[in-house]
């Protein structure tokens, strides 16, 4: 045999071995995204964020914030992977409304830099609501499996929407709510009990007009978060073989009894 007949030989059983391996990793990948015995659940987070002329003092404290429900977020998505897929909107509003993400992906999400946010105008709540829930319904209405989680975040009181009422609003979150997405409102200079029961919102946090009291509510918000995310992998578990109805309506029963803050 000469050196050129073994050399082609070698190549031709390296190329055999090369092959071998990627295949038992493509097995191996597939495995590792499918559970035959759960149901994958779309969990959509929404964070509305107000980025009126206000919240400039507490700028950093968001930016802050947000990136710390960011990493809830791919903490949940590593640790759930073969029963979770979890999606970021993030909403800026003031006197418009601008979606920075919109039901992205979380590993194709970036942490948020302050250069991003930077507030100015005055606070169009009503309408960064109401254009978020028709988004939000389109989605979870032609999926089998999927809820959400919408988190308002506001210093200040509507005074800009142009599209949307109230009444509007609270009849999208009373559907939603229905369908099991869970609500959560966290606001200062405000009534906030009172404009979170007139958005018919159960969760609420009330926070210092302070970056220190805005760091704490993003804090509860975290802790709650990440207790959610450990929640919803067993109540998919629990759900497995439910009609879409009977899914949704499970979740609406479980959010209720179990809240946000604690």
């Amino acid at each position: 045999m000469t050196l050129l007949n073994l050399a082609h030989m070698k190549s031709r059983f390296l190329l055999l071995i090369l092959s071998v391996f990627v295949l038992f990793g493509c097995a191996k990948q597939h495995a590792q995204t499918t559970d035959e015995n759960v149901d994958v659940v779309k969990i959509y987070n929404i964070v509305i964020l107000d980025r009126s002329a206000s919240m400039y003092p507490l700028r950093g404290a968001a930016v802050q914030g947000y990136n710390g429900i960011l990493e809830v977020v791919r903490n949940a998505q590593e640790q759930n992977a073969l029963v979770q897929q979890n999606y970021i909107t993030l909403s800026f509003f003031n006197d418009s409304v601008t979606n920075v993400f919109d039901c992205d992906t979380i590993r194709n999400i970036p942490d948020l830099l302050l250069d991003d946010y930077r507030p100015i105008g005055n606070t169009a709540l009503l309408d960064a609501i109401g254009i978020s829930l028709d988004s939000l319904k389109i989605k979870l209405d032609s999926l089998e499996n999927a809820t959400a989680v919408v988190t308002i975040i506001s210093d200040g009181l509507e005074n800009a929407s142009k599209r949307y009422s109230i009444f509007a609003v609270t009849d999208r979150i009373d559907a939603l709510k229905e369908h099991g997405v869970m609500f959560v409102f966290m606001g200062t200079n405000q009534n906030v009990e009172q404009t979170a029961a007139s958005l018919h919102i159960d969760n609420y946090r009330v926070f210092e007009y302070t970056a220190e009291g805005m760091k704490e509510a993003w804090q509860s918000g975290i802790d709650a978060s990440a207790d959610y995310y450990e929640r919803m992998s067993q109540y998919n578990k629990d759900t497995k073989g439910m009609s879409k109805q009977e899914r949704n309506e499970y979740y609406r029963d479980r959010n209720k009894e179990d809240g946000w803050f604690k």
